[in-house]
């Protein structure tokens, strides 16, 4: 049984014409654009929007919000993000998973730096013609042995 359901998953993977992977993956590109502008812009709001309606963060804390997430971040004094999609993949003519790294910075209330950075995995799918976040997780590189 096991077999056949990865059998027709592999044909359904080749099934995806070369032009939607294209397409999916500049969509992709500009999605990750746009989520570091709004990052920078401060604007929890235009990340949410970057998100499929029922889109969702998991992150060492939990399951969360974006609009929670980021609106801490900002409050904080993070202002600045870089992300870097390391391996991305279609999972359907619509769908795609990706993989990469972040580095966020900024400035406390006192002006001393901020400074973190880690990895993150996304599953993406098309919401009103857009590729959106369905669900990104996140968690932090783990600390530089001394």
């Amino acid at each position: 049984m096991l077999k056949r359901l990865l059998m027709i998953a592999a044909m359904m993977f080749m099934a995806i014409p070369a032009k939607a992977n294209d397409d999916l993956k500049k969509q992709l590109d500009q999605l990750v654009a746009d989520y570091a502008a709004c990052y920078t812009k401060q604007e929890a709001a235009c990340i949410v929007a970057l998100y499929t309606s029922d889109g969702f963060m998991v992150n060492p804390a939990g399951i969360a919000k974006p609009a929670d997430v980021y609106g801490n971040a900002f409050k904080m004094g993070f202002n600045k993000l870089d992300g870097v999609i390391l391996q991305a993949h279609p999972i359907g003519p619509d769908a795609m998973i990706a993989t990469g790294t972040y580095h966020i910075t900024g400035k406390d209330k006192d002006g001393k730096a901020l400074d973190a950075s880690g990895r993150w995995s996304a599953t993406y799918i098309k919401e009103g013609g857009k590729l959106k976040v369905r669900m990104l997780t996140a968690a932090p590189a783990p600390p530089k042995a001394s």
